[in-house]
Formats: structure tokens, sequence, C-alpha cells
């Protein structure tokens, strides 16, 4: 139990310790990885919630970074400055291993994401802005490390795994062009080749990381349409001559939030770029890219929505207003209990996301039924997680009131940084499609209304045997049938109707499959532990979602009240109902 009045604000706590979700991920998930891996995490969980956040609070009101175009001379220079305490941040960042462990040699296996988005999750629950070229270095490496040749690999691998501040060389990906967004296929930067290399000239309208020492982009090759004549080029900020490759940071973006990451508007000027894997496919290798940035986006999202929790948390239960303390009020209890559901349903279903991404990439089990439920499980994860932190981070402002929406505390940093990550690697709009268009495309290549999801969330249920969660059970298993006709329905009908219905329906389809893993999580943990904690929060989940006239006016179930303390570990005093 955590007596949250005796605490200032979150950065309190031990960020890893006291996050009963984390640890039940560590304890099921881990297995032999935990003994080497849990003090990490302890260490990374003390480190986040003090030196990283001193420095994340200057860097986002004082310290955000700017460019330098020209040197006292007069030349120009193009070059970024950061402050001390940023640069700081990322040298023990980077030297945590939260990129490099899966690289390593001297580990007891290879490092899956599972475990370095663990790590990744800490480090957001301080400053999104900081884990962004975190994300980006990952997904540059794990290109190279899919696609790469070996000669590339050998080259510059080491410099972006590297867990030593002066040898690393950051990542980054020089997507988006102004005339494209989301439409990729617009791309008109063009590559030319000359000799070993490219030459490749374009403008790029939202890079983030821009000064990267190792730059990933996309750049026609030909004259087939779309994203038939894309190859992705390896963009080096520094030449082997010593150079400095032909790429200006035109300006730098004034954005909402994520203020410590620098984005900047690019112009490529026949740069030298070296072609990753084959001319033609380079849409292919840079959603790999995409899908590491949304799974960091995904646990990036969480970590926002744990954050908004606590600060939430701890200000309430100190507050007093109307002669009590406000986490009294049973308003304010519906709202935290609310978060704290759908962070573990969030988790449940992110942790599933993050198992098959390492059996597709890390261990080898991958298959094609795996790859198709990896990519709809990214959408869903990213869509959902990310609109929800921003409905987490509003919550906790306005549970602070007036003070929530001062740039002293938190909360407005919280609330900037969460609404980025709806926008980041595809809009939730986007995700939506995305969802419906692979479900589509399983359908065509199997040649029936078939998908290995509903199958995957037919056979969890399957698993729950918990004698009281049956009734939540036989409510999401019909739900998830009336979910599958809507797929059949919309997968026939024409592209404006769908276009019209896809968010509601992937909204559908992740309710049922968050609920339907969070009921088999409980499940774990009440036959490993003992806890009905999440057994309980599970049924409200259901509830709540599925048949909200349980909790209807005069039905006298009021879990504000009556769920309140055992679901939240919270050390309260008792509210008696009216």
């Amino acid at each position: 139990m955590i007596d949250y009045s005796r605490l200032e604000d979150g950065t309190d706590l031990n960020w890893y310790t006291e996050d009963w979700t984390l640890r039940h991920m560590v304890n099921r998930y881990l297995g032999d990885l935990r003994e080497w891996g849990e003090e990490r995490l302890i260490q990374m969980g003390e480190y986040a919630s003090g030196p990283m956040e001193r420095r994340a609070r200057h860097t986002d009101r004082e310290g955000q970074p700017r460019l330098i175009r020209y040197n006292r001379s007069g030349e120009e220079i193009n070059e970024i400055w950061y402050n001390e305490g940023y640069l700081a941040t990322v040298g023990e960042g980077f030297e945590s291993g939260v990129v490099g462990w899966r690289y390593r040699k001297d580990v007891p296996r290879k490092i899956p994401f599972f475990y370095t988005q663990l790590l990744h999750t800490l480090m957001s629950m301080t400053e999104v802005g900081f884990t962004c070229p975190v994300t980006l270095t990952m997904s540059v490496a794990f290109v190279l490390e899919k696609f790469g040749s070996e000669e590339q690999k050998a080259k510059y691998l080491p410099k972006l795994a590297s867990m030593d501040r002066r040898t690393l060389e950051q990542g980054a990906t020089f997507l988006t062009e102004i005339q494209g967004g989301s439409d990729v296929g617009a791309t008109e930067t063009r590559a030319v080749q000359k000799g070993d290399h490219y030459l490749l000239t374009g403008e790029k309208w939202f890079a983030s990381n821009c000064d990267a020492g190792i730059a990933i982009t996309l750049a026609r090759v030909n004259e087939e349409p779309g994203t038939r004549g894309l190859g992705l080029f390896l963009v080096p900020r520094v030449l082997e001559n010593g150079e400095r490759n032909r790429v200006t940071i035109r300006r730098l973006k004034d954005k909402l939030g994520v203020r410590a990451v620098a984005s900047g508007e690019l112009e490529l000027k026949e740069a030298v770029g070296y072609l990753i894997g084959e001319p033609g496919k380079g849409f292919k290798y840079m959603a790999e890219a995409l899908n590491i940035s949304r799974m960091c986006t995904a646990t990036g999202a969480l970590a926002i929505s744990r954050r908004a929790f606590w600060e939430a948390a701890v200000y309430t239960a100190k507050r007093k207003a109307f002669g009590q303390v406000v986490q009294q009020y049973p308003m304010v209890r519906e709202t935290l209990l609310n978060m704290t559901a759908d962070i573990e349903a969030g988790w449940a279903m992110t942790a599933q996301m993050l198992l098959a991404m390492d059996r597709c990439h890390t261990t080898g089990e991958g298959n094609p039924d795996e790859e198709i439920r990896l990519r709809l499980l990214l959408a869903m994860s990213k869509y959902r997680t990310t609109e929800q932190a921003v409905k987490h981070a509003k919550e906790a402002l306005e549970l602070h009131g007036g003070n929530g929406y001062i740039e002293e505390y938190v909360t407005p940093r919280l609330l900037r940084d969460a609404q980025v990550n709806t926008v980041w690697e595809g809009t939730s709009n986007i995700m939506g499609l995305e969802v419906l268009k692979l479900l589509g495309k399983e359908v065509q290549a199997k040649g029936r209304a078939d998908s290995v999801l509903f199958r995957d969330i037919q056979e969890t249920l399957d698993a729950v045997k918990l004698p009281e969660l049956q009734d939540a059970v036989g409510v999401v298993r019909q739900e998830a049938k009336e979910v599958h006709l809507d797929a059949g329905y919309l997968l026939v009908a024409n592209p404006m109707v769908q276009n019209a219905y896809a968010r509601h329906f992937t909204d559908r389809l992740i309710d049922v499959y968050s609920a339907a893993h969070l009921l088999e999580e409980a499940q774990w943990s009440y036959r490993e532990t003992g806890s009905r904690r999440l057994v309980k929060l599970a049924e409200y989940v259901v509830d709540r979602n599925f048949r909200p006239e349980v909790y209807s006016i005069g039905s006298g179930n009021i879990p504000s009240i009556h769920l309140f303390e055992e679901a939240m570990c919270l050390k309260t005093e008792k509210v008696e109902a009216l």
C-alpha cells in the first residue's frame, strides 16, 4: 500500500519499484532475464525520477535546443546547441543500454525488445522529448540489422548501439515531406547513382533528431509511381573524408511539446547516401523502422499515462477543498480508478505486441500469421495508448485545478508531450485505416473471412478458467462475435464506408482484445500471487465497457467507493457510501 499523502509529488517514487504493472510484466515475461535485468530497471526508476527529471524540466522551460547557422567568422556550420544537462541525459540514457543491450555479446541471451522497452518506458515517464532520439536510434539500428549489407552492419551498427557516449552516433529517420505527410508515396526527393553511392536532392519537412550522426531517408530511384519507386538510403552526417555531408538544417520547428528533441526542416543538396538493400524496396524497409517507432510510441504513451496518474494521486491525496481531502470525493476517485483501469488494459494489449515483436524479430519464431498479428497489434496499441495518454494528462491537469495549468507543475508538459504521440508515425485516423487494410489483406490471402487476431481472442478467453471470471468471459465472448460480424461487413463495403467506420471499428476491436487479455493477466496474477486486485479491475473494465447499466444511477454499485482502495493500492481513509 502506498500513502501518497506523504509525498511531495510523483518524483518522490521509484518509478519501477512502485509501478505494480511493470513489476507484473517483469515477473511474468522476463523469465531467466529477470535476475540479470531487474536491478537495472530499479536503477533506471530512481534515475528517471531524479536527475533526469530535473534536467527535463530545465530543457523544456529554458534550455531548448537552438540552431546555430554560422560561426563568428560567418562560415555556415549548421550545428545545434544543447544544454549541458540534456547532453548528460543523452550520455547516461544511451549508456543504460536502452538501444545497445540488444547488440551486445556479454549478455545471457539476445536481449528482447520486451526488456529494452521497459527501460524506454521508465525514461519516457520523464521526457518523451529525449526518448524520441532513443526511438529513432533504435529504428535505424533495427533496419540495418534486418536489411543492411554486412559492410554497413560492421561499420554503423556498433556506433548506433554504443553504450559509451564518446563513440555513440544517434540515429534519425528523414521521412516526412511537405506535400506528402502520411502519403509516403508522394515523396519527391531524388537519388542519382554515382559510383558506390547516390546523390540525394530534396527537402524533408519534419525531421526529428535532425542533427543525428546516422540517418535513413527515402528517395526516388526510378519513375515507378507511389512507393514502388522509392529506395532507402543511409545518410551519414559526416563523410569519411571528414567533410560535412550536404544536408542543411533550414530551421527548427517551434513545437507545442517534446521540446527537448530538435525537429527541423532539411534540404538535401546532392547529399551522399548509401543504398540499403534493393532499389525500389525502400518503403518496405522504412516500414520496419516505423514499426519500431510505433512500438516505442505505445510504451511512451503508457509512460505518460502512468506519470499523469502518479501526479494526480499525490496531489489529490494532499489537497483539501470544502473541508476534506479532494481524493475522498467519489468523482475524483472515479477518475483515478479509470486511469488505472485504462493503463492495465493498455499494458495487457501492448505486452502481446511486444511478445509478438520478439517472436518475429528476436527469437526467430515468426511466421506469416504472427507477422500480420504483430502489425495489427502495433497499430492498435499505438492508437489506443496515445489517445488515452492525452486524456489522462488532461484529467491529471484538471485534478490539480488551477495549479495544473501552471508550468511550475509537470502537468502542462505531460499534456503538451502526450499530444504529439497521436500524430507521430501515423495519425489515429491512419491507424484505424491500417487495421482495416491489414484485415482485408489477411482475408484476401487466406480466401476466407478469418483472422489470427480473432483466433487469438477466442483462445485467450478459452484459457481463462477462474470461476469468478466466467461471467466476464461470457460478455467479452459475445462482444467478440459482434465485432467479427462488423469486420465481415466492413471488409466488403466500399472505401468511403470503410473510411467512415474505421476508427469506430478499431475502438471496438481494441476494447474486446484488451479485455480478453486483461482477464487472462488477472487469472495469472491471482494464481501466482493470490492477489485479486487485477481480477476485480478486469471485471470492472468489462462492465464499464460492455454493460454500463451495471453502474446505472440507483444500482447501488459505485466502484469509486467499493473498488477504489484495492484497485489503486492506495493507503487512504475509507469512504462510506451515502
